[in-house]
């Protein structure tokens, strides 16, 4: 079913829509600050939708009303917040993973060094 700009909503409905977004990006943040990784599926569940029907939306009607792009501009700012705040924990990550590689291979060498060529091969008393 083709998707088409959805000029039915009302200014006041559009405004609601984007303060919602705004919240659920204020939700966002402090998951990811609070390091509630267990909430983050939920969020993108939540995000997809409302991304779906911002989309949905057609945003061309004039005048548009001030808070439009007072609550798009806010949406933005949380938007990049947020993304700073998730690729920092995602290079925090990477660099735990390297660093568990790295044990991973230390750990793999100490199983490598072994006396078992020693005692198996010298003849028992």
């Amino acid at each position: 079913m083709p998707s088409h700009p959805s000029p039915s909503l009302e200014p006041d409905s559009r405004t609601l829509l984007l303060r919602e977004t705004v919240e659920l990006l204020v939700q966002e943040l402090s998951t990811i600050s609070n390091c509630e990784w267990e909430n983050l599926p939920e969020l993108k569940k939540k995000k997809v939708i409302l991304a779906s029907r911002l989309r949905q939306i057609d945003w061309t009607p004039s005048p548009r009303p001030v808070d439009w792009l007072l609550l798009k501009s806010q949406i933005s700012e949380l938007e990049n917040h947020s993304r700073q705040k998730i690729h920092s924990q995602l290079d925090l990550i990477g660099n735990q993973i390297l660093a568990l590689q790295e044990l991973h291979q230390y750990w793999l060498e100490c199983l490598n060094v072994s006396f078992r060529k020693f005692y198996e091969s010298s003849p028992s008393p």
